[in-house]
């Protein structure tokens, strides 16, 4: 059973890493790398809650999953690279895929996390959703355009290659990561701030299997039309939009009750790593009445 199910999976091309691509785009995606370390170490020092620090750190440990879900969403970092961090599944990674997962996935969980916090609509958790679409689009077209990666077999809506099914899908691994913080958080005091490290790779797996294997059945299914895996990607889409109303069932906000700040000000607050000024849902005529003054009457019941 097991051979006849690894024999189905689709061989992946051999091509080389060749060195020009992976310099421009392991400096490409330090950047922004770079960007949240200095947020993170600055926070430290100022003797605030390590809390992007033990994000950023679950993202290095989430890049183990890539390639597990490279071999299913047939997606192939080349061969040979001059800056290879680990092997698995026979496929050694480069150090820019670290570093993606480092900021992508960790500090986006973060960042995902303090604008929940600072108070969300279910309008804005979706508009949060399609920036990180978008976010994800433009770390990965650099990659594919320069030719440090490349998707294989029958990859739908693949326009410059990168399938567009990859970025309806990773947004969700942040918007989890963020939820779960915000929900878990006020729980984790002292030095059991450390249970967000463990977070970020378990939204990791259970995004990509929650919403993926639509695709993951259909690009592995020998000779298919092409026709079947656009159909799945509308299945995995909605699976995606589907996930992030979940969320917002568990940490969204009526309007009335959001702050109304500019982005430029949420994103200020987000990364200034003070506690978060949680908003918190009114409550719905469960207030204790006022204790009458003493010495007042009572008042009678209303009849009926």
């Amino acid at each position: 059973m097991l051979p006849d199910l690894l024999a189905a999976i689709p061989a992946h091309p051999t091509s080389e890493m060749p060195l020009t691509p992976e310099i421009l785009f392991s400096a490409f995606l330090f950047v922004p790398v770079a960007l949240f370390l200095s947020y993170g170490v600055r926070h430290l020092a100022a003797g605030k809650r390590p809390i992007l620090l033990m994000c950023l750190l679950g993202g290095g440990i989430a890049s183990v999953w890539e390639p597990i879900v490279d071999t299913l969403g047939l997606c192939y970092i080349k061969g040979g690279a001059e800056t290879s961090t680990f092997t698995l599944l026979d496929r050694t990674m480069p150090l820019f895929i670290p570093f993606v997962y480092v900021w992508y996935v960790g500090g986006m969980s973060y960042l995902s996390y303090r604008l929940i916090a600072a108070g969300i609509t279910t309008k804005g958790l979706f508009t949060l959703y399609l920036a990180e679409v978008f976010v994800n689009i433009w770390l990965e077209s650099p990659g594919v355009l320069l030719g440090a990666y490349e998707y294989y077999g029958s990859q739908p809506f693949n326009f410059w290659g990168l399938p567009l099914w990859w970025p309806m899908m990773n947004p969700v691994m942040p918007l989890l990561g963020g939820a779960l913080i915000y929900k878990l958080e006020p729980h984790l005091k002292g030095w059991h701030i450390i249970g967000i490290i463990p977070i970020i790779p378990m939204v990791d797996g259970i995004a990509n299997a929650a919403i993926a294997w639509p695709m993951w059945l259909t690009l592995n299914a020998g000779d298919i039309s092409l026709w079947w895996t656009y159909a799945a990607t509308l299945v995995t889409l909605a699976l995606a939009l589907y996930s992030v109303w979940m969320l917002s069932l568990l940490v969204s906000r009526p309007a009335e009750e959001v702050r109304r700040l500019t982005k430029r000000e949420l994103l200020r607050e987000a990364m200034s790593g003070d506690a978060p000024l949680r908003t918190e849902p009114k409550d719905a005529g469960l207030t204790a009445p006022p204790v009458p003054e003493r010495g007042a009457q009572p008042q009678p019941l209303p009849a009926g």
